[in-house]
């Protein structure tokens, strides 16, 4: 699946949204008016006496079912302090970046605009708070060197769709799941759909993306699917390990993540090509 695959979601998704806002609107516009704004005053409803009706069915439940095991969310309740980031890992993330950044810089100067500077200390500890759960060593350290992607687009993307968040991102997307999950009531979502200690780090602009389980502190790389389960088969065990095969497809020409391979745009930005 390529980038263009993931815009036309996007796009396809705020078409719904801005249809139901105009029905919302209109509906809503005729509410105000009794139902009657398209009637004229010589056209006035001839109304008749109507025979009460009663119903045995049971009342629809007014009460949403709630979980009955913990969801791990624990949202405005993260640590207040980050972790020490060790040096080697630093060094890891860095190194990195420099392969990634030197190519697209000669490559896809067009995505290489798209990197976005480095986050503070400052906010990387708030976005831990809001969110509820302690970030990985590396994500903080890959936060530092960037603050996620301006955009989609032509921005930056992990193959083969995957757009790194910001740390304001980040928190939000874990709100939105943690709200969704413990709406559900349905225990069997939990670390199956989603769990409040999954760190979210990038996004696909379809609704899924890819995330850090914190669930044993291990930041062990995994991705969401919305309409599915979560799934960590097809990606190595850290995001620090995404970064440096993703270096490599770049500098060799792939293949990476079941075979997509790097290919330049007209526009000289970075594309996934789809595997075949």
């Amino acid at each position: 699946m390529r980038k263009q695959w993931g815009r036309a979601v996007v796009i396809a998704v705020a078409s719904v949204v801005i249809v139901l806002g105009l029905v919302f609107a209109v509906t809503m516009r005729r509410g105000k008016s009794d139902g009657m704004g398209w009637l004229t005053p010589e056209q006035a409803p001839i109304t008749t006496p109507k025979t009460p009706s009663y119903s045995t069915a049971a009342p629809i439940p007014t009460t949403r079912p709630t979980l009955t095991v913990d969801s791990g969310c624990r949202l405005g309740q993260g640590p207040a302090e980050l972790d020490p980031v060790p040096e080697a890992t630093t060094r890891r993330v860095n190194a990195a970046w420099d392969r990634v950044e030197r190519w697209l810089k000669a490559k896809a100067p067009t995505t290489a605009a798209t990197l976005r500077p480095p986050a503070t200390i400052a906010r990387i500890t708030e976005a831990q708070r809001r969110s509820g759960v302690a970030f990985p060593a590396e994500l903080v350290a890959s936060l530092l060197r960037h603050d996620g992607v301006s955009g989609m687009g032509d921005s930056f993307a992990l193959p083969p769709f995957h757009y790194l968040v910001s740390a304001e991102t980040l928190e939000g997307q874990a709100k939105v799941m943690c709200e969704v999950l413990n709406s559900s009531g349905s225990d069997d979502s939990v670390g199956y759909w989603w769990h409040g200690r999954f760190v979210p780090i990038a996004v696909n602009g379809g609704g899924d993306g890819l995330f850090l389980d914190q669930r044993t502190a291990t930041g062990r790389l995994g991705e969401w699917d919305h309409e599915g389960s979560v799934s960590f088969d097809r990606w190595p065990p850290t995001l620090t390990e995404l970064l440096e095969q993703t270096a490599t497809a770049l500098e060799t020409g792939g293949p990476v993540i079941h075979g997509y391979r790097p290919v330049v745009t007209e526009n000289r930005a970075l594309d996934w090509d789809i595997p075949r």
